[in-house]
């Protein structure tokens, strides 16, 4: 009977893995997309997109943290996230490309990839190997 719980939170832990990385690249297809999208007021881009990788890429960092105890998950949806960037960011031989060398391009990149850090970095988490026992006498 132990072995069937521990072959089930493997079976969640090896899925909320696979969904950070799912949604980090999802949230990195879109944001892609959106960084040219948003309003001008004074004639200075908001872009939609730095907004989607700002609270986007925060909010899957703490749900995937959440989910999996560790700290390796707040910074699980980089694996998803950084290779569509990269990939969509390079230039194609027609000239084409979709993320351009402007601020707004920088800022999505920039604070895009330091959310799930800063994520990953504050409080202890729960389980992993970064998780510091409680001071006090331990139950044996």
């Amino acid at each position: 009977m132990a072995g069937e719980d521990l072959e089930m939170s493997r079976l969640f832990l090896g899925s909320a893995y696979t969904f950070g990385a799912f949604g980090g690249l999802a949230l990195g297809l879109y944001g892609v997309f959106l960084v040219p999208a948003g309003p001008r007021p004074g004639g200075v881009l908001l872009s939609v997109g730095v907004a989607v990788a700002m609270i986007g890429n925060t909010g899957l960092a703490v749900l995937a943290r959440w989910l999996t105890g560790t700290r390796l998950g707040a910074v699980i949806p980089l694996a998803g996230w950084v290779p569509i960037v990269l990939w969509l960011a390079a230039a194609r031989p027609e000239g084409d490309l979709l993320l351009q060398a402007k601020a707004a391009g920088y800022l999505f990149m920039v604070l895009g990839a330091l959310a799930p850090v800063v994520v990953a970095m504050i409080g202890l988490p729960p389980r992993g190997l970064s998780a510091v026992p409680l001071p006090g006498p331990r139950n044996q």
